[in-house]
Parts: C-alpha cells; structure tokens; sequence
C-alpha cells in the first residue's frame, strides 16, 4: 500500500486532535489508493440559501444606513428595495460578501 502501521496510527491521531493537514490527508489517500476529497457542505444542502442570507443580510444592512439618512429628509425607500438589493448583491458579490 505504501504506508506504514505506525503511519496510519499517526495519521489517525492527528485526526482525532484535530491535528491532521490537508497535506496529510491526501498523502494518506494517495497511498492507500484513493482519491481526497474536501468539502464544506451548508446545512441546508444548497449554497445558493447561504449567498442569498448574506446578500440579504448586505442588503438589509444598506437599506437601513438609507433609510437613516433619507428619514433626515422625509425620504422613504421603496418596499420592494430589499429583495432587489438582495438579488443584485448575489449576483455581483463584491470584495466584502462575507465580512460582517
């Protein structure tokens, strides 16, 4: 296989203590034969809710900055801003999408 037992016992704990690399992992793999794979997988199973919460959180977080300002002014947003925002910030994801 192209491992040795003191490896694999090696291997397996610095799995357990969270101390594996992904370095290791595919060595590992590519010794035994096989192929690494690593993933990050969203709760819900789809990627897309995980853009679309951010876009939203983006979005609600402009439009409230907005309305602040425009209330100065007896201004007022339209209703229909947040999802439009939303929509238009998934599709564009700017530099700053996941910083809070």
């Amino acid at each position: 296989m192209g491992i040795t037992r003191p490896r694999v016992t090696q291997a397996e704990y610095a799995e357990l203590t969270g101390g594996v690399t992904l370095k290791s992992m595919q060595a590992t793999a590519e010794a035994m034969g096989c192929r690494f794979v690593y993933a990050i997988i969203p709760p819900s199973g789809r990627i897309e809710d995980i853009i679309t919460a951010q876009a939203r959180k983006k979005a609600m977080a402009i439009d409230g900055t907005a309305s602040k300002h425009m209330a100065l002014e007896n201004q007022k947003l339209p209703n229909d801003k947040i999802p439009c925002l939303t929509r238009e910030i998934a599709q564009e994801m700017p530099s700053d999408f996941w910083s809070d």
